[in-house]
């Protein structure tokens, strides 16, 4: 990576050298405001590009409404603020006007309606897609078995996991398929709702396998079926008796089902909101959502119209000027998502990354395949070449050939449909965010810059290190000297302050670089550095809190009469960002 990276940096220095306009920027910290104000500066800059060349700057000039400052520090802010407000949970603010500023409200409005009417085509085709999937099931075992709707039963038997004893001793265990699932699904189910954890998971085991695909796949999903189960056992309970509710703990449950469907905006069962086509015409939901491990990111695609599509335009436009500056973005992304940017071929084992859960279930897939009893297993499984998407990724049934849904998956196919369904999941479904996010990414830098890296490459420039390793941070860190004291007492303090830097949670850490650079994460080498970062100890004072200076990563330390006074100021300097930008 270090011979890699130091070619790519100079590269991108080069770009830059041979630019004379610098791209300016005015924003505000309000999120809304930022989203709206960074899209509509972007698309005026890069409006403008030529065709066939990128449009590189020479530097990344920003000002915040009502702070001081345009440095590089600012602009570290910046790309802090703007990823974690693309990154965010919450709805998008309206964006109608941004992509067409310059073309009048007219176009807008007539985009929109546009855009309604494609979606109501859209639903129009997928409800005679469901009528015509219905008349062609009407009667099939199999076909019941993989309704959508099928609902949850209070009389299932609770689910015996592998670690309380040999679920074969049962008089009637389950089928091996089943029970598999069963592993996966128990802890999920178990974090949820310990005290229910066997008869909720026993309750979802009924389901039909692509159900149960579905549940792995998507954590709301699952919560969502999770609660459903809770009401069912409340319901049962209260129906048995008070006695009977007191003996289960069921009305603290009751509570807790309640408060975990506000903690996630949902006070509806899993039915009624599959059963909900309502639409509000908005454009609105987040840009991004996390598939598998927490942290890393996939755009969502929405309903793909044009403003939104110019969000992750604009997104790969912001990576590209963190490439060409030499600075971090914390938009961190899944590994099948840098390759697209790459322009590299996406493969089975991408999937691991994306969903892990589900690439383990879909790799014992293949395993039972090779089994003396396949035929047997796979008829039991009942699975066909049609899957049920989570609502982040459109939400609904797709079919992964034509005319899927009657096509059963077999020991013979099962390559087909396991590599066709993580095609679908990571590259169909939001085939159109991730080609806008590389466009706007060629935006900025020439194709070729790109050609040496890897996707574990491109992380590393872009992310840096989001763990602080403090041996790291200590040999990048020098020391200057304001005090006037002796040697023996810098010494003393230097080991004070990284004393308690090594003792600090990793959360704190990260404060305490943002604090110090405006980026939460170290740079992956010290190349990555401008400057490297400095610490400047001042004259003794106990009242005054740690500064920095951002741009050029230096912190203001006063030299403190005790350890404990270093720490609680440290400590509260991070928390209130007593930082300055110059």
């Amino acid at each position: 990576f270090e011979v890699k990276e130091s070619k790519f940096r100079r590269e991108m220095e080069k770009l830059r050298n041979q630019q004379s306009r610098d791209l300016t920027l005015e924003v505000d910290r309000d999120r809304d405001l930022l989203i709206q104000q960074t899209m509509r500066q972007l698309n005026s800059h890069f409006g403008r590009r030529c065709v066939t060349t990128p449009m590189a700057v020479h530097r990344v000039k920003v000002t915040f409404k009502d702070e001081p400052g345009e440095g590089s520090g600012v602009a570290r802010s910046f790309y802090t603020a703007i990823a974690q407000a693309f990154l965010s949970n919450e709805k998008l603010p309206n964006l109608d006007c941004i992509q067409n500023a310059n073309k009048g409200t007219h176009t807008s409005l007539m985009q929109r309606l546009r855009n309604r009417g494609e979606r109501d085509r859209e639903r129009e085709r997928e409800r005679e897609m469901r009528r015509n999937s219905s008349g062609l099931r009407t009667g099939s075992r199999r076909d019941r078995d993989r309704d959508f709707r099928r609902q949850l039963s209070i009389d299932t038997r609770p689910f015996r996991p592998a670690s309380e004893g040999n679920p074969s001793d049962d008089p009637d265990p389950l089928p091996a398929h089943r029970q598999a699932l069963g592993e996966r699904l128990y802890p999920r189910v178990q974090a949820m709702q310990p005290a229910f954890a066997s008869k909720i998971t026993g309750m979802l085991l009924e389901l039909s396998p692509a159900q149960l695909l579905l549940l792995l796949a998507s954590e709301d999903s699952l919560r969502a079926r999770v609660d459903e189960a809770m009401e069912l056992i409340i319901a049962h309970g209260r129906e048995n008796g008070a006695d009977s509710i007191l003996d289960l703990g069921l009305l603290d449950s009751s509570d807790k089902v309640q408060e975990n469907r506000k903690r996630h905006g949902s006070s509806r069962s899993v039915v009624d909101m599959e059963l909900d086509d309502t639409d509000d015409g908005d454009d609105n939901a987040p840009l991004f959502y996390q598939p598998g491990k927490r942290g890393f990111y996939t755009p969502r695609p929405g309903k793909n119209t044009e403003a939104r599509l110019n969000c992750f335009r604009n997104i790969g436009r912001i990576l590209g000027l963190c490439l060409l500056q030499n600075e971090l973005c914390p938009i961190t992304l899944n590994r099948h998502v840098i390759k697209v940017l790459l322009g590299r071929k996406v493969n089975w084992h991408d999937f691991a990354f994306f969903d892990p859960v589900m690439y383990e279930s879909l790799r014992q897939l293949i395993l039972a395949s090779q089994s003396t009893d396949a035929d047997a297993v796979f008829a039991a499984m009942d699975l066909a070449f049609a899957i049920d998407l989570c609502k982040e990724e459109g939400g609904g049934q797709v079919e992964l050939i034509s005319n899927g849904v009657n096509i059963p998956v077999t020991p013979q196919n099962v390559y087909e449909y396991v590599r066709k369904y993580a095609e679908h999941r990571m590259l169909v479904v939001a085939e159109q965010p991730l080609h806008a996010m590389r466009k706007g990414l060629l935006d900025v830098l020439p194709k070729n810059s790109l050609e040496d890296l890897t996707a574990e490459d491109f992380r590393l420039l872009v992310n840096g290190c989001g763990e602080v390793n403090v041996q790291m941070l200590i040999s990048f860190t020098s020391f200057n000297d304001e005090s006037g004291e002796n040697a023996e007492k810098l010494l003393q303090f230097k080991r004070w302050f990284w004393s308690i830097v090594e003792k600090m949670s990793m959360t704190e850490r990260q404060d305490l670089v943002y604090f110090w650079t405006s980026s939460p994460s170290l740079p992956a080498s010290e190349e990555g550095f401008q400057p490297m970062p400095s610490i400047t100890i001042r004259p003794p004072d106990d009242q005054h809190l740690p500064t920095a200076n951002t741009c050029i990563s230096r912190l203001y330390v006063p030299l403190y009469s005790s350890k404990q006074i270093l720490k609680q100021k440290l400590l509260l300097a991070i928390k209130t960002k007593n930082f300055g930008f110059v």
